[in-house]
């Protein structure tokens, strides 16, 4: 006969080993979840930084752009001048020459800066698409904030540049809503 005591035992040790197993498994969850909510805390403050710099880091890049510009028209002035007899060949060269190597190099300055920015802002949106809580966000919030931002655009209450950017966020907050909405009904 099987002394019940002893057998109720041997599951108890089990029990508890598996108790242990599982607090294991339950302090790395709450470590995830406290990893998680400081990796969102710092994506949204990011991008609220990055959203409230934008336009004036797009500008600085925009500034190279508007040099470059100004120096292809100097040189088409002192083709003008050299035609008409204000400039000599020599002085032409010479100056032709001085301007191609600032437009050479803003032109490098011009493309690392936007290919930084280009690469910062993929990133910066990787970071917040995967932060983003889709299953606190209705598809109704997601299209009553797209006709508020078309209505701003309509008022002229924000930029073309603005307007691009916000437009994107939300359109890429409406892709993650459907690829949730999806998941949901696919368990």
């Amino acid at each position: 006969m099987v002394n019940v005591e002893e057998y109720i035992n041997v599951y108890k040790e089990l029990m508890k080993a598996l108790e242990e197993r599982l607090n294991h498994y339950r302090e790395g969850v709450k470590r995830l979840d406290e990893a998680w909510v400081g990796y969102r805390n710092a994506v949204n403050e990011l991008k609220r930084e990055w959203d409230s710099d934008y336009p004036l880091i797009e500008s600085r890049v925009n500034q190279l752009k508007a040099g470059i510009e100004g120096l292809r028209r100097q040189v088409e002035e002192a083709e003008v001048k050299r035609e008409i007899g204000l400039m000599d060949d020599e002085s032409y060269g010479k100056l032709v020459n001085e301007l191609n190597t600032a437009i050479e190099e803003l032109s490098k300055m011009y493309d690392q800066a936007k290919s930084l920015l280009g690469e910062l802002e993929n990133g910066l949106m990787n970071h917040w698409i995967r932060s983003i809580d889709v299953s606190a966000i209705s598809q109704e919030a997601v299209e009553k904030l797209t006709k508020n931002l078309e209505e701003a655009k309509a008022n002229g209450q924000i930029s073309e540049e603005t307007y691009a950017r916000l437009k994107r966020d939300l359109d890429l907050l409406a892709k993650a809503l459907q690829a949730y909405s999806l998941l949901l009904k696919g368990q």
